[in-house]
């Protein structure tokens, strides 16, 4: 049981939490007070009602509060109501007096990792009561924290699952009521939870990686004063373990961030942005070398206060992951894994960069000898470079007897049943048998059926299921049926003035961006007088003028990566490009004038005649690739197949000292060319071949586009060679099921010799044509099979009643096969071969028995032919 005490630094616990403002530090709460007074210049729009709310807090509540006020995101302040903020408050108090491990945390531990209210850029509601409610009787029993974690990264598996979606973070609670999540959602579910039980959490987080096209999000927590990893819902029965534990063993960067600097943990800082501090963190999970970049300017001078930012190559661009600013010396320091980034500094118009080997590289020297306001530098010819990813090391090694491996498989079966059954029994098969064209996005909406049901069966008014069919994915499973009423009843006052696609796509459509869902149009109609609407709605340009004149943006103040919902803005007066650019699109909408956000160009559009128009710059803008003939740059290939965007090729267009990457992603290759449509300006053309290793062949081209310009380029895209194909990743063992009912070791049946594994899905098309692949080479591979072991990986008996399975063993009877039937061995082994873990087929060839040379996942025209070439070479 917690006890009583007091300390000289005025901490006095309270156990009645009545007015005592003695429960906290001084230091403490002189901070709060501090922050808070520097904030609220920002707050006037409701500040009467933040002061009205402090009188009805204790003291300790009050202490609480200021803190938060005075460090949150500011956009957060005019989006949610007091009262939610001090729910927060609430059950971070009771825990701090009544959970022992809460009890005997460090203050800064505490404020910053159990009572904030925010873990990173997701919808914020009062969850931390219904979590803990959850979990309460779970833990009960749990004598030590880290066994409480265990126990709670188990219910979170029971709850939720891992889902690819949008960039929008959904809140925990659309997470629970959807059983569903990225990672980065799946990690937010995760800390919500720990938080609501007195454990501090935080998400840690790589933004790029640097061996492959993708980012991902963990979890770390406090025990006994130091921080432990693991997987959101994704449970082991040891910490410091998780599927990504040899991926971020090759990460360049990998950070945690903290929403105050109220902090004494002595961790290493990056820096600042906004209101939001980051911390390195990737000493823990890989090898590291402390760079130290210093920057020059035109003369040779140090160059105070440039900007650097170090970029990863990723989905065939370069992103930046973090920007450093040069001290008096002109030099800045950043820890990284040891691999290729790329770094540019930028200062006063001029710039520099150089792609720089942490690996071999303790320092780096950049020069500001760009003029980006010239054109001199810009040569307009492909320069290719290769770019090595850092080599994979066993830094957590995190190792589990084989009964640990048994019991985490038997939790985890009863954990996607459990979940299974709970998401299922939202679904009202006898209500969406009203509704059968909107069946699939009742179902999809999980447990938020309730409120699309409840909007469909408001009236027979037929835009009530063409707004339902608008939704994204993401919204079925939050938008509340009072947020799309709104927007229905608004836009069908004019639905007579637009023709269908226009009206259904650019008025009737509740998101604009990737924004979260409100009803912004009846606060818009209500916030402007009569004059003003009809002003606007007479020339939308004075919007626009209305959101410069009287939209401010403080960058220091607010989280980059959120946006402030158009009613937000307008409350706080407050919002960044993005808002201001939703903003425009809401008020037009509101007042029957059809607006977009452009998906290429990112620019907020309104439609007037017969094209859009970009607000303030008069000129008009011609379908989804952007502007109207300015320019015309026509790209030539030679196979259209390989050109992916993100994938293998992107362009960007120089924004004040950076290049901003144009989203063209989706878009279909037809033919040898393709024509966009651009701005005059400076673009940089990207391409980019990954190899199995991880390195990359890039070629990069920086042209300019003048008006009314016609450009072509033959893209140059420098493909791997055989010699580049091969890895040497060990694969963990795994069991199958052999033809007998038996349990087998993989490695025993490899035997120490060559082979390939044949993960399948039969019936899928990529797996039909795998087999039909093997079939059209069946000699070649019956040879092979005298040589090496190929293991045919089933899910069960019933897949081998498929007529292409059954040629395929027929034509080739040296092949071995096994059973899968808990469906989880394929996950493992594509993910250490570093391979989309997601897709079947999943083949790979090993040397060794267990060797991993190569992997394919998918189906990619010519894989079965390849793979045959490194098993006969190898």
């Amino acid at each position: 049981m917690r006890k009583d005490w007091t300390t000289d630094d005025g901490y006095v616990k309270n156990r009645n939490g009545e007015r005592d403002r003695g429960m906290f530090s001084n230091h403490l709460k002189e901070y709060a007070d501090r922050k808070y007074e520097e904030r609220l210049p920002y707050l006037k729009g409701i500040r009467e009602e933040l002061e009205e709310g402090f009188r009805l807090c204790t003291p300790a509540q009050e202490v609480l509060m200021r803190f938060f006020y005075g460090t949150m995101p500011l956009r957060d302040a005019g989006e949610y109501e007091f009262r939610v903020f001090l729910s927060f408050v609430k059950h971070a108090i009771w825990l701090r007096e009544h959970v022992e491990w809460c009890a005997d945390l460090p203050e800064d531990i505490f404020v910053n990792h159990v009572l904030y209210y925010r873990i990173n850029s997701e919808d914020i509601s009062g969850n931390r009561a219904f979590f803990h409610e959850q979990l309460k009787d779970r833990i009960a029993s749990c004598q030590d924290p880290a066994e409480a974690v265990l126990a709670i990264n188990y219910w979170c598996a029971e709850n939720a699952a891992y889902e690819a979606s949008d960039m929008r973070t959904a809140s925990p609670m659309t997470v629970y009521r959807s059983g569903k999540g990225r990672c980065g959602e799946e990690s937010t579910f995760a800390v919500t939870a720990f938080r609501s039980v007195g454990i501090p959490a935080r998400q840690v987080y790589t933004p790029r990686w640097a061996h492959c096209d993708d980012n991902h999000a963990w979890v770390e927590v406090w025990l006994h004063g130091r921080w432990y990893f693991l997987g959101a819902c994704e449970p082991e029965e040891i910490l410091n373990k998780g599927w990504f534990s040899n991926a971020s063993s090759r990460a360049l960067l990998v950070h945690s961030r903290c929403f105050s600097d109220f902090t004494e943990e002595g961790e290493a800082c990056i820096g600042k942005e906004g209101v939001t501090w980051f911390y390195n963190n990737t000493v823990t999970y890989a090898r590291t070398k402390n760079l130290t970049v210093s920057v020059t300017d035109p003369e040779g001078k140090p160059a105070e206060g440039a900007e650097v930012s170090f970029e990863i190559l990723n989905m065939a661009e370069y992103c930046s992951v973090a920007v450093l600013t040069a001290d008096e010396a002109g030099e800045v320091r950043l820890t990284l894994g040891l691999g290729d980034i790329r770094i540019r500094a930028m200062l006063n118009g001029w710039c520099g960069e150089a792609l720089v080997s942490a690996a071999v590289q303790e320092r780096a020297a950049l020069r500001l000898d760009t003029d980006l306001s010239q054109t001199d530098w810009i040569r307009d010819v492909w320069e290719q470079e290769e770019v090595k990813a850092p080599a994979d090391y066993p830094v957590n090694p995190g190792l589990v007897t084989p009964e640990q491996k048994q019991r985490r498989r038997e939790k985890l079966a009863a954990a996607n049943r459990l979940r299974e059954r709970r998401i299922n029994a939202y679904y009202d098969e006898k209500a969406a048998d009203k509704y059968p064209g909107e069946k699939e996005r009742l179902r999809l909406a999980a447990g938020n059926f309730g409120e699309l049901y409840c909007f469909l069966e408001r009236d027979t008014n037929p835009d009530r299921k063409a707004l339902l069919h608008s939704l994204r994915v993401k919204d079925c499973k939050d938008a509340k049926a009072d947020v799309l009423e709104d927007a229905l009843q608004y836009a069908g006052a004019f639905r007579e003035a637009w023709e269908e696609e226009t009206y259904r796509k650019y008025l009737l459509c509740p998101w604009v961006y990737y924004e979260e869902l409100t009803p912004y149009r009846s606060f818009i109609s209500r916030y402007f007088t009569d004059g003003e609407k009809a002003a606007f709605a007479q020339d939308p340009e004075k919007i626009q003028e209305y959101i410069c004149r009287n939209i401010a943006y403080e960058p220091e103040q607010d989280y980059r990566t959120i946006c402030a919902t158009p009613s937000g803005c307008l409350k706080l007066k407050q919002g960044n490009a993005l808002s201001r650019k939703i903003l425009f699109v809401a008020i037009c909408r509101t007042l029957g004038i059809p607006a977009r956000i452009n998906r290429v160009t990112q620019e907020a559009e309104y439609l007037c005649g017969d094209g859009f128009l970009v607000p303030g710059k008069q000129e008009e803008m011609a379908g989804s690739a952007g502007a109207d003939s300015k320019a015309g740059l026509t790209l030539r290939v030679e196979d259209g197949r390989k050109w992916i965007y993100y994938q293998t090729w992107t362009i960007g267009r120089l924004d004040g000292m950076q290049f901003t990457t144009l989203d063209y992603e989706g878009m279909g290759w037809e033919g040898p060319a393709y024509r966009l449509s651009l701005e005059a300006g400076v673009y940089r053309l990207l391409t980019a071949s990954r190899m199995p290793n991880g390195n990359q062949y890039t070629s990069r081209r920086i042209f300019t586009l003048k008006e009314g310009e016609e450009k072509e380029i033959f893209m140059s895209l420098r493909e791997a060679g055989m010699e580049d194909m091969l890895v040497r990743n060990e694969i963990p063992d795994f069991e199958v099921t052999d033809r007998d009912g038996r349990k087998r070791s993989a490695a025993d049946i490899m035997g120490g010799g060559s082979g390939v594994f044949f993960f399948l899905e039969e019936g899928a098309e990529p797996t039909e044509h795998v087999l039909n692949e093997l079939i059209a080479r069946a000699e070649d591979w019956k040879a092979a099979a005298e040589q090496a072991t190929l293991l045919f990986i089933l899910a069960g008996e019933e897949a081998l009643s498929n007529a292409t399975v059954k040629r395929t063993l027929e034509k080739i009877p040296g092949i071995t096969v096994v059973f899968d039937t808990e469906g989880d061995t394929a996950e493992p082994v594509a993910r250490r071969m570093y391979v989309d873990p997601e897709k079947l087929p999943l083949l790979v060839v090993t040397t060794g028995g267990m060797t991993g040379i190569y992997g394919s996942s998918g189906y990619n025209v010519g894989s079965v032919d390849l793979m045959h070439k490194l098993l006969v070479k190898g």
